[in-house]
């Protein structure tokens, strides 16, 4: 039944203190983002985070258009973020929809991180739900986005 899948939940750990894991993720999204992973109809220029709750999450593009993802919840650095996700299963941005992506960073040590990604409350796709549990288990999906973070911020 949709209203009882779980959330999907991904890990890495980092070379790097839980600061500058927090910051990778948030301030420097563009510099790991896969190049493939967008709504928009030209390339990432780039990706942005308002640093606070309430903030924008969206995609600038080369051609200056701007794509939206959603919106800050908890930006509490650097310990975690919370965010809303609401592209739909036909990769667009709705108002309406509201999925939830929290980041959790944890110090394992002055310069190794633990991050651990959930997105949850995907009973929100409706008829989708299943489809897009699926969808954003697959390894081409956050696992696959998590590396290329990993790499970015340090390795595993």
């Amino acid at each position: 039944m949709t209203d009882q899948l779980a959330p999907i939940t991904q890990g890495v750990t980092v070379a790097v203190p839980q600061e500058r894991a927090f910051d990778i993720f948030t301030s420097d999204m563009t510099s790991w983002w896969p190049a493939d992973h967008h709504i928009g109809s030209a390339p990432i220029a780039e990706i942005v985070i308002e640093p606070r709750a309430g903030g924008r999450w969206f995609t600038r593009h080369e051609d200056g258009t701007e794509t939206s993802t959603g919106y800050v919840v908890v930006h509490d650095r650097p310990h975690r973020v919370v965010l809303t996700w609401q592209i739909g299963a036909d990769w667009a941005y709705h108002e309406d929809l509201v999925t939830t992506v929290e980041v959790r960073f944890e110090a394992e040590g002055p310069d190794r991180t633990r991050v651990e990604l959930e997105h949850r409350d995907l009973a929100a796709y409706g008829e989708d739900a299943e489809t897009m549990h699926e969808t954003f288990g697959a390894p081409d999906a956050w696992a696959s986005t998590l590396e290329h973070y990993a790499a970015a911020a340090g390795g595993r």
